[in-house]
Order: structure tokens, then sequence, then C-alpha cells
């Protein structure tokens, strides 16, 4: 069902601007994030600083942050040709999961037409903030 259901997600939005937050624990908000540790891959400086100057992430800790991204990418879906043509088509994507004891607990992904920017990774970090 979950599968199905982030399929159908991902189908429609083809390679679309807007964010997409999937709550996989809904217990999320019973339960206090005391930390979070923080893993970035593949590794960059200006993700890792935004990051912590909004939170004080721990190491060894079982809520983990992982923050996942990929520039210079291009949609290949033929359902997109009018904004490929408009060159208005997204080159960079960016995922955070919050996940406790490899148990995959909410994620936040949006579709970047630029580079990745501090402004991408506040406004993420933010809208996970807001779950818990």
């Amino acid at each position: 069902m979950r599968f199905t259901l982030a399929f159908l997600i991902l189908l429609l939005s083809g390679c679309s601007d807007n964010s997409i937050v999937t709550i996989y624990d809904k217990n999320i908000s019973n339960e206090k994030i005391t930390c979070m540790e923080l893993v970035v891959f593949p590794p960059n400086e200006m993700i890792e600083s935004t990051l912590k100057n909004q939170y004080e992430f721990e190491e060894n800790c079982a809520f983990r942050l992982k923050v996942f991204t990929k520039g210079n990418i291009e949609c290949n879906s033929n359902q997109n040709s009018q904004s490929k043509a408009l060159g208005a088509m997204p080159s960079s994507y960016l995922r955070m999961e919050l996940t406790k004891e490899n148990r995959k607990i909410l994620s936040y992904y949006i579709d970047i037409k630029d580079e990745i920017k501090n402004s991408h990774i506040e406004d993420g970090f933010s809208r996970i903030k807001k779950e818990f």
C-alpha cells in the first residue's frame, strides 16, 4: 500500500517543483525527539553547516536525519516535453529522511530548478521540524 501510494505520487508529479512530505510513522507526534544524528550524502559542507546552524546534532543518536542530494540531473519523462522546451525543468533534488533505528519515519523531497541553496535546506528542515 505504501509503495503504491509513493509510486503514484512520483508518477503524478513527474519532475515537478513542489515539495512532498511523506509520514511513514504517524506516532511521531507522540514521541519526543531529544536528539538527532546528521548524515549528508554525498558529503556537502554547505548543507552540513546550514543544518548545524539550525539544530545541535549528536553522534550515536537513535534518530537520524539523512540528507541526500543530486545536481546536474535531467528528467527524461515525455510528460514534461513542454517544460523541457521552456527550460523549466529541475536540475537538482533534495531529499531528507528522518529515521529511528533504520526505520523511516518521515521524508521530505523537492525538485530544484537551479543549484541547491541554503534556503532550500532551511525550508526542508523547517517542514520536518513542523511534524515533531
